[in-house]
């Protein structure tokens, strides 16, 4: 009678015993998958700061087709709704054994800074402003992607304003 007892419990300790271990390998992976994913969204982040970079350099060097060379390929309004296909990505950032973040950037539209002096000259907002200040702005569409292991994906858009001086 003891042995019979002795062998139930045995066998519901090592029930409960499996069941935690399933439980602690369920909460590694789902660990690791969490890990995972913020790190391709801070990789993701970084490629998109990276980008407004590319663009104000390419902006000074007089460099359009990174940004703006008149093709569908760098306008945003074109491609902004588009999925993601790494071959439409000009940069490359953060190279990690096979995964690597995409940037690209495309141009939105232009228009007039509030108080520049073609406001200023139809009364909008001009009070206590010189015509000196103000101007044009372009803005730009920037974006990064990441695809992480354990199928993560991260994709930042950033929406980037050029004060053209």
């Amino acid at each position: 009678m003891v042995f019979i007892v002795a062998i139930i419990s045995l066998a519901l300790l090592g029930i409960m015993g499996l069941a935690a271990s399933d439980t602690a390998h369920l909460n590694i992976l789902m660990a690791a998958n969490g890990y995972d994913a913020k790190k391709a969204f801070f990789l993701a982040d970084s490629g998109a700061n990276a980008g407004h970079e590319y663009l104000e350099n390419a902006i000074a060097s007089v460099n359009s087709t990174f940004y703006n060379d008149g093709t569908p390929a760098t306008n945003a309004s074109v491609w902004a709704s588009k999925g993601f296909n790494p071959k439409e990505f000009p940069v490359k950032w953060h190279r990690q054994r096979t995964e690597v973040t995409h940037v690209r950037a495309g141009f939105i539209e232009t228009g007039l800074v509030p108080g520049s002096a073609v406001h200023g000259g139809s009364g909008y907002g001009s009070a206590g402003r010189g015509a000196a200040s103000g101007g044009t702005f372009s803005t730009y569409l920037i974006r990064s992607h990441r695809q992480g292991p354990r199928n993560s994906v991260a994709q930042v858009d950033l929406g980037w304003r050029h004060i053209n001086q």
